[in-house]
C-alpha cells in the first residue's frame, strides 16, 4: 500500500516569515519585528526538518525544499536584524 504525500506543517509559514525578515532587517522602527520573524522561521525551519525525519510519513519534494529556503531566509534576516539593531542602538547609522 502507496502512502499519500502531504505537505511538511509550517513550511510555507517558515518560507514567508523568512522573506519577510530580510526587508524588514532595514526599516529602522522594524528591526526588532524582524528579529522575531527570522527567530521564528529558523524555529519552523527546524521544527519542520524535525518532524520529517522523525516520521514516516513521506512529505512532498516543494514542501521541505519551502521549509529549507524558510530556514535560510530566517538565518540572512536574523543575522540582518541584529547587525543593524547593533548599528541603530550604537548611532553609527545616525
Amino acid at each position: 500500500m502507496k502512502q499519500e504525500e502531504r505537505n511538511l506543517p509550517l513550511s510555507t509559514v517558515a518560507m514567508v516569515f523568512g522573506a519577510l525578515s530580510i526587508p524588514l532587517a532595514f526599516a529602522i522602527h522594524l528591526v526588532s519585528l524582524a528579529f522575531v520573524l527570522g527567530v521564528l522561521a529558523l524555529a519552523f525551519g527546524l521544527w519542520g526538518d524535525r518532524t520529517r525525519s522523525a516520521h514516516l510519513l513521506r512529505y512532498t519534494e516543494a514542501s521541505v525544499g519551502r521549509a529549507r529556503k524558510g530556514w535560510k531566509m530566517g538565518a540572512i534576516g536574523t543575522g540582518c536584524s541584529v547587525v543593524m539593531w547593533i548599528l541603530w542602538s550604537s548611532n553609527a547609522l545616525l
